[in-house]
Order: C-alpha cells, then sequence, then structure tokens
C-alpha cells in the first residue's frame, strides 16, 4: 500500500535537490513548486517533479543527519 506523503514533504524533498543554489533561488523554486502542487494535486507533482520513493529515503536520510 502506498503512503500518503504530507505537501511539505514532498515540496522538501524537490528542493532538497538544489540546496547548493543560493538561498534566494531555493524560496523562488519553494514558490513555484507550492503553487504548482496547489494547481496539480500530489500525484502530478510527484510526477512532474521527480519525486521518488528513493528521493523521499534521501532527503529524509539527509535531514535526519542534520538533526
Amino acid at each position: 500500500m502506498a503512503a500518503a506523503y504530507s505537501k511539505e514533504l514532498l515540496v522538501n524533498t524537490y528542493l532538497h535537490k538544489y540546496r547548493s543554489l543560493p538561498p534566494r533561488t531555493v524560496e523562488k523554486l519553494s514558490l513555484l513548486a507550492n503553487k504548482l502542487y496547489d494547481e496539480v494535486g500530489r500525484d502530478k507533482f510527484r510526477v512532474y517533479a521527480s519525486v521518488t520513493p528513493e528521493a523521499i529515503r534521501e532527503y529524509k536520510s539527509a535531514d535526519s543527519a542534520k538533526a
């Protein structure tokens, strides 16, 4: 059974790919990602943003390493 991921998790996973960019650029990407999510929904966002289960695991692993 597929897990239902939150908007915050999916957007943060997408943004994690771009963590090396300048903060202002990431802020703009965040606004665009949130807008896209709101327009197309969770499932289409995952496809369009290439948020795969592997990417989610990588983000969670990096996030837990920071804590």
